[in-house]
């Protein structure tokens, strides 16, 4: 009677044979397939991320939308005081026969046999700083009328309240003589340059409000 030994046994035993790279194919196209998705959606991913700032009271997106807005709404307000204190274009289109255009921006012009001339843009201009400085400063004191705020230097709110009537009356009489809306002979465009010039009147402090939900105070 014959004995095999272990080691024979081992080398006589049939092994199953082994598969190399197979199981690894599906992982290897699902990594492939997750980074294409990844790279494909990551510009939706951005604008989502922005969009969520602007959209959230309180981050950084919507504090800065909101300072744009009081801004611009400032700058719309105080069209009339540029017209008429500082005797310059009209800075918006609208109600107006002419308009500032193109020279917000720096330009320069060229000429033949001229150096050219440079032209800073009307955001260059002082001036224009000064009129919103202005404006701004009018704004306040209508907003602390309306909200109930004091200042340092002027605790009472009855100066307060003089001030911002004194202002907004001189609003009016600013605002309605830069776009006179019965110069218009058709009912819809008085009527549109009316609502205009009071939605130009109490913008500021609207844009104040807005900001300040925006910021999440």
């Amino acid at each position: 009677m014959t004995y095999k030994s272990r080691n024979q046994e081992d080398s006589t035993t049939p092994t199953a044979p082994t598969r190399r790279g197979r199981g690894k194919s599906p992982d290897l196209i699902e990594t492939i397939v997750t980074w294409t998705f990844k790279v494909v959606t990551f510009p939706l991913h951005i604008v989502s991320v922005v969009f969520q700032q602007f959209l959230t009271p309180g981050a950084a997106g919507s504090s800065f939308l909101g300072k744009c807005v009081f801004l611009f709404l400032v700058v719309l307000s105080s069209d009339s005081y540029w017209q008429i204190i500082f005797q310059g274009k009209p800075l918006f289109p609208w109600y107006e026969n002419d308009w500032t255009g193109w020279g917000w921006l720096p330009s320069i012009s060229f000429g033949f046999f001229e150096l050219p001339s440079i032209e800073l843009g009307l955001f260059a201009n002082p001036m224009f700083w000064m009129c919103v400085g202005v404006g701004m400063i009018i704004q306040t004191f209508q907003s602390a009328c309306l909200n109930g705020e004091r200042f340092a230097t002027v605790n009472n709110p009855r100066v307060i309240g003089l001030i911002a009537v004194g202002t907004r009356i001189f609003d009016i009489i600013m605002t309605f003589t830069t776009r006179f809306p019965w110069r218009y002979s058709e009912p819809g465009m008085i009527i549109g340059c009316l609502l205009f010039n009071i939605f130009t009147i109490g913008c500021a402090e609207w844009g104040r409000w807005g900001e300040k939900v925006l910021s999440g105070k």
